[in-house]
């Protein structure tokens, strides 16, 4: 029995290497392809962070770049502008209309390089001279400068490039002064004199921070030098009209494939290293069992032959960020030498700023609704705020036929709001009634100030005879999603979000918005914001 027992156990050890010894080469196996899948996913995952990273950069770059051209198209293709500027010089109505609360500067030159007037925003007043300067040489390097007064089309007279100073980065639109009916423009005479207006956008390292800030991008930094950024940054050249390099945006890598890498790989390991010895264990008892259940040890071995089954797969699902990608439709258009190619990029042009703004909502929403909506309020110019509004919405007002008026109350002076998200509400407001009002209808904005108990408002009165809008649909179009009825959103289109949107912002503001209507009789929607007395700011 001594010698049986000893064959029995030799055979044991036997069958329990030649099975254990397969599975912890398995598991070994295993563990270096998940080793390899996971790193192959790190490194994927690090490849599209840069790609979307620089489509996020480039877009907000594309983006102020573009907010510029629309300010500067809008001075140039002005009729009283051309007249007090090309035709004759006025210097007074030239200094009474241009300036501008979303751009650094403004700068009117001639072809030939003389500087006829500068506006500079206070913030950069003190560095007017130098940025002038280095604007005017990045301006005067534009290709084909001199033909964007004859440009085919309206967007075609304007140009942008970008240059630097002292490591800002400066984004520069430049439009020809022109005349508002394109046969005039079109038939200017060759070589005939011409003036334009730079519009010149400062991106200092404080906006560099805030940007960098709003898209989660770590050390975002601007550096006047195209050199390899190395593992640790990503980085965008930023290139001038003339395709020449001046530097480039640049950012910390955030690696975030190596820090998934290491959430991951241990847990897998650990998990297949306990499955190994869980198989082996149960391997080892079954071979014992095989093998002291025979007589004999070869046939012990024979019908003790352990067969384990080993399956692992790992999913890894990679999202990347949806990122608008804005200007390649208007390259399109703007090449295009037919005009059934034009219509369609501008098809394309249209539903893709139409998908933007829905984005915009839809994300302005989810951030009111949770409570992340950041507010910085300031003491802003009622009128300069109407004007921005209606230079903005003079475009749309035009193609839908419709007159838009602008007045305000001599006390109604500043108000205490955050400039963009005033400026949103007022384009909102002011959009929907031009969207709803009949070709030929008039849309009036006044503001007033109204005294509501201790605090004084200025209110800002909308109105137009367009729809109007029954009473019992009057609460449904406040809230998200919400319109008046089935009708309005087949006929009209749109989400439904942007009253919602603006009056839970006018809310935040310390105001609100209201309305009066009757069907079929028009509407008034009145946006009320605190006011701010003159006083506050010459303090401010």
């Amino acid at each position: 029995m001594g010698r049986d027992e000893a064959l029995k156990d030799d055979a044991v050890g036997r069958a329990w290497i030649s099975v254990g010894l397969p599975i912890l080469g398995l598991i070994f196996i295993v563990i270096m392809l998940a080793v390899a899948t996971l790193a192959g996913f790190a490194r994927e995952q690090d490849r599209a962070y840069v790609e979307s990273t620089q489509r996020l950069m480039t877009g907000s770059v594309e983006g102020r770049a573009q907010t510029l051209s629309g300010i500067a198209l809008d001075y140039g293709n002005w009729e009283q502008a051309y007249q007090s500027i090309t035709v004759r010089w006025d210097p007074s109505w030239v200094g009474d209309n241009f300036y501008s609360a979303v751009a650094d500067g403004m700068v009117l030159f001639r072809h030939d390089g003389v500087v006829r007037y500068s506006w500079f925003s206070d913030d950069y007043a003190g560095q007017a001279a130098d940025v002038r300067s280095v604007a005017m040489v990045a301006a005067r390097a534009i290709p084909n400068l001199r033909r964007l007064p004859a440009a085919p089309t309206l967007p075609g007279t304007v140009a942008r490039t970008v240059t630097r100073l002292d490591g800002q980065l400066i984004i520069i639109a430049v439009a020809a002064v022109t005349q508002e009916d394109d046969a005039a423009r079109l038939g200017r005479a060759e070589g005939a004199p011409a003036d334009f207006l730079a519009v010149i956008d400062v991106i200092d390292d404080t906006r560099l921070a805030e940007v960098g800030r709003s898209l989660d991008l770590a050390d975002l930094r601007f550096v006047s030098t195209a050199a390899p950024a190395g593992d640790d940054h990503v980085q965008i050249p930023m290139a001038d009209a003339s395709g020449r390099v001046i530097g480039s945006l640049q950012w910390r890598h955030a690696h975030p494939g190596p820090v998934a890498f290491s959430r991951q790989i241990w847990p897998v390991i650990i998990g297949l290293l306990c499955i190994g010895a869980l198989a082996i264990l149960v391997a080892r008892l079954l071979v014992t069992h095989q093998v002291r259940t025979i007589a004999s040890a070869r046939a012990a071995l024979d019908s003790s032959q352990a067969k384990s089954e080993f399956l692992a797969r790992v999913s890894h699902e990679l999202r990347t960020p949806l990122n608008a990608v804005i200007g390649y439709a208007e390259m399109i258009q703007e090449d295009a030498h037919s005009a059934e190619s034009r219509t369609d990029a501008g098809r394309i042009v249209s539903a893709a700023r139409h998908l933007s703004h829905l984005l915009n909502d839809i994300i302005d929403q989810s951030r009111l609704d949770s409570g992340r909506i950041k507010l910085n309020c300031e003491v802003l110019p009622v009128a300069g705020m109407l004007a921005e509004a209606q230079g903005l919405l003079a475009p749309a007002a035009r193609n839908a036929g419709v007159t838009v008026t602008m007045t305000s109350s001599a006390l109604a002076d500043f108000v205490y709001a955050d400039h963009i998200r005033l400026r949103q509400c007022l384009l909102n407001l002011i959009g929907n009634a031009i969207k709803f009002s009949p070709k030929g209808a008039l849309v009036s904005v006044r503001a007033r100030l109204e005294n509501s108990g201790a605090q004084k408002m200025i209110v800002f009165d909308i109105i137009d005879n367009g729809l109007g809008i029954a009473k019992n649909e009057q609460a449904q179009i406040f809230r998200p999603f919400g319109q008046g009825n089935a009708g309005i959103g087949k006929t009209f289109g749109g989400t439904g979000l942007g009253l919602s949107i603006s009056r839970d912002l006018a809310r935040e503001m310390g105001g609100d918005i209201t309305v009066t209507s009757e069907l079929g009789e028009g509407s008034t929607f009145s946006l009320s914001i605190p006011a701010s007395a003159s006083r506050a700011l010459r303090a401010a």
